[in-house]
């Protein structure tokens, strides 16, 4: 089983995600809902992978994943987001995503990005 970080500043989002995952045969290690809580959880845990919403209450995903990568060269993000404009997908890929969703979520796509995340 995969052992992932979920990352958003809902926790309904949060809880969804975590039941998916689990029900899926994987682990959530950790919950975070802004920067500090995602670097302090990642530093912990070392996730295979990290799910990032992009907007949070304290800022931008987009700092939370430079972090992360700043952090682990090797850290494997997927950004989820609602917002899916060229710009947006361009920066978010430029910042090291290694994979990006498109709200609302599609469940069974995002196990099969999360999958494929590991694999690169």
């Amino acid at each position: 089983p995969l052992r992932i970080l979920v990352v958003d500043d809902s926790i309904a989002i949060r809880s969804l995600l975590r039941d998916f995952i689990e029900s899926s045969g994987h682990q959530v290690v950790d919950e975070a809902e802004n920067l500090d809580g995602a670097v302090k959880a990642y530093s912990q845990h070392k996730p295979d992978v990290v799910t990032l919403d992009l907007s949070l209450a304290d800022g931008d995903g987009l700092s939370v994943l430079k972090a992360l990568r700043k952090l682990d060269a090797k850290a494997k993000v997927i950004v989820i987001s609602g917002n899916a404009q060229k710009k947006v997908l361009e920066s978010v890929y430029a910042a090291g995503a290694c994979g990006f969703m498109a709200k609302p979520i599609d469940f069974p796509n995002l196990l099969a990005t999360i999958v494929r995340a590991t694999l690169k």
